[in-house]
């Protein structure tokens, strides 16, 4: 049977522990291809409240030289009817963005427009109030694409040179025909209409859905061009969120490559939206008859170039297996639509079919609460199919042996028993990177809110046959206070949700002290953010390492790995 979510989501990050964010970061837009946002039941961070009221003292704090209008119609003729509908969709969209900074802050892309347009231009228009207008008409407008963002948008700057706009699938000097259906915050959305002069760089997609599927970004680019464009995100992440001057910012290493670049996923969550002639039906309490034909209905993912759901009925990321099951979960749905009374999302997850490391068949898995079974290197995994894991186990192995690398190059103080070190796997799971790392250490800890990933973290032990990993059930107020490691000695695993970390937790980290911090992010921005938090509050912490690793093919999403190092300086040896 086909398990159904009627919430079109997923848990991200790899653990429960929902924690507000520190500063004006947007993480909303970082979840992985193919996937829908969730939301948050995370507190607003106590930062990015206090910068929304300093962005909106400033959009009231006056004019200085004017900027045109452009609300008014070419023909100069804006009716009293039109203006008033103009100024409540800037209301909203005011409103909108204010909340959005209070609860994940300002996107990356405003660093782009601020480069773009000029900061004397950016701040004219936020004191005048502007930055909401719609300066841009709903027409095509032939563009040149300055440069791509952190999200896999072209990027130009309008025709008058007082706005951007954000064309996806766009590449770095192409001239272009785009149609804009929508604004933003100091910029305009647009759909890519025609490619007049093409980059050197494009090439044809391999998917027959790429041009309007939200999936994918970068189908239209070579494999080697995608991971140099990650690690150029990572550096701009660094730059604009980090607070760091750029001497303590190492040179960012090249992005660690998937060996699959398609057929990789190992979980797809097809959506749909309800066809208003059943939900007219249930909203009658069968008053009203279901329509003689079946409605049509669109099963698959988000459309790029407009509203709605883009029927899918095979995706090139996903693995063979899923492919094969997707036909029999869509008709599932089509046969039985009039017994759903909302829109929901279907679960099809690649499991192997055994633990037996001869037996390498897989299967699909479709009920949320059935347990998947996952092999990495000879290390064996179970955990709930409807909860987090990372969907491309072809990356897997190299991650953990970057991260083996980089904990054996960083020892534990000279005048300590290197044979003694210590481990703490915070937002730990089920145990992935505890689990992985545990014959390097003395003694391992994973720590983790949710109290079913601790379920199968231990689980996840005994398949393994490991005997010096335990896991606890913290708590966000005290996270580490069944840990008594030597501070000296010990490491600390970080692979928090997209959100990164609070403040608290950090506090209690600095307070921890570990001589050495692997923070695995799937938002570089965050990680930034929180990284450049660390070495204010203890200058002592030297990043020696960051590289970005291509969790997502095509997609424009990267995960980054930073190693963070404190040489310990004690009064003396221990006693």
């Amino acid at each position: 049977m086909t398990s159904i979510s009627g919430e079109h989501s997923e848990s991200v990050g790899g653990s429960s522990v929902a924690q507000p964010s520190i500063s004006n970061i947007d993480a909303s837009s970082d979840c992985g291809p193919l996937e829908r946002k969730r939301k948050s039941s995370r507190s607003p961070s106590p930062f990015a409240a206090r910068d929304a009221i300093k962005l909106s003292e400033e959009a009231e704090a006056g004019p200085s030289r004017p900027l045109p209008s452009k609300q008014a119609r070419p023909d100069g003729q804006q009716s009293a009817q039109e203006r008033n509908k103009a100024k409540k969709r800037q209301k909203a969209l005011r409103k909108q963005w204010a909340e959005q900074v209070a609860k994940t802050g300002e996107k990356p892309i405003h660093h782009d427009i601020v480069e773009m347009l000029g900061a004397d231009l950016v701040e004219r228009l936020i004191k005048e109030g502007k930055e909401f207008e719609e300066r841009m008409d709903r027409k095509e407008y032939t563009l040149t694409i300055d440069r791509l963002s952190s999200y896999g948008e072209g990027l130009a700057i309008s025709p008058d040179g007082d706005w951007v706009i954000a064309i996806p699938h766009a590449l770095p000097g192409e001239l272009v025909r785009a149609y804009v259906f929508g604004n933003e915050r100091l910029y305009a959305k647009a759909r890519l209409v025609e490619v007049v002069e093409r980059a050197p760089l494009r090439q044809e997609a391999a998917c027959q859905y790429f041009k309007s599927c939200a999936g994918c970004q970068y189908q239209h680019l070579g494999y080697d061009e995608q991971l140099r464009i990650k690690r150029d995100v990572i550096i701009k992440a660094y730059k604009h969120f980090s607070n760091l001057p750029p001497d303590l910012i190492p040179d960012i290493a090249p992005t660690l490559p998937s060996p699959e670049q398609f057929g990789y996923r190992t979980k797809l969550t097809p959506h749909f939206e309800l066809p208003f002639q059943i939900r007219a039906f249930h909203r009658s309490k069968g008053k009203k008859s279901l329509p003689a034909v079946q409605p049509e209905l669109q099963i698959g993912f988000d459309r790029i170039d407009g509203p709605g759901v883009l029927d899918i009925e095979e995706c090139p990321l996903a693995t063979r297996v899923i492919n094969e099951a997707l036909p029999d979960a869509r008709q599932g749905v089509k046969s039985n639509i009039s017994s759903f009374k909302n829109g929901a999302t279907l679960l099809l997850r690649d499991s192997l079919r055994s633990h037996d490391p001869e037996d390498v068949a897989c299967e699909v898995v479709r009920d949320h609460n059935a347990s998947v079974r996952e092999r990495v290197d000879s290390m064996k995994f179970e955990n709930p199919a409807g909860a987090f894991w990372q969907n491309n186990r072809s990356i897997l192995p190299s991650v953990i042996a970057y991260v083996r690398q980089a904990i054996v190059d960083h020892p534990p103080a000279p005048w300590s028993d290197d044979s003694k070190r210590y481990l703490v796997d915070t937002y730990c799971g089920s145990g992935f990177f505890a689990l992985c790392l545990a014959d390097l250490f003395e003694k391992v800890s994973g720590v983790e809110l949710s109290k079913d990933s601790i379920k199968y973290a231990k689980t996840n032990v005994k398949l393994n046959g490991i005997k010096n990993a335990d896991f606890l059930a913290g708590s966000a107020e005290n996270i580490f206070s069944q840990i008594s490691f030597p501070s000296h000695m010990t490491t600390v695993v970080i692979d928090p949700p997209r959100r990164g970390c609070d403040v608290p937790f950090l506090e209690q980290l600095r307070k921890l002290s570990p001589h050495l911090i692997v923070y695995v992010s799937c938002n570089v921005h965050t990680q930034a953010r929180d990284i450049g938090w660390l070495l204010e509050a203890d200058p002592d912490y030297k990043i020696v390492s960051i590289r970005g690793a291509d969790f997502f093919p095509q997609s424009h999403h990267v995960e980054s790995i930073a190693v963070l190092h404190k040489p310990n300086k004690p009064a003396g040896p221990p006693s």
